[in-house]
C-alpha cells in the first residue's frame, strides 16, 4: 500500500505537494435528511451503520469533508 511519503518523490505530483493537507482526509458524515454535515452515533461498533445525532436517522453518507461538500453541493 502506498502512502503520501511514497508519493512525494513522484515528479508529476510535485505541484501538489504544497497543497497536501493530512486533515483534508478526515472522515465526515452528511445526513441526507437534515441536509448538513453532522455528528453521528455508531450503534454497532463493528458495523457500518451510522445514526445522525440531530434527527436519529440512518440516511447518512460517509466520506471526506471535501468529497461530501462537492458531491452534495454544500457551500464552502
Amino acid at each position: 500500500m502506498s502512502n503520501y511519503s511514497d508519493l512525494i518523490n513522484v515528479e508529476s505530483l510535485a505541484e501538489k505537494r504544497e497543497n497536501f493537507s493530512p486533515e483534508r482526509w478526515d472522515v465526515s458524515f452528511y445526513c441526507k435528511d437534515c441536509e448538513e454535515l453532522v455528528e453521528t452515533n455508531r450503534p454497532n461498533p463493528k458495523g457500518y451503520t451510522f445514526k445522525c445525532i440531530k434527527c436519529n436517522g440512518k440516511n447518512v453518507a460517509v466520506g471526506t469533508e471535501a468529497g461530501l461538500k462537492t458531491n452534495y453541493r454544500i457551500k464552502w
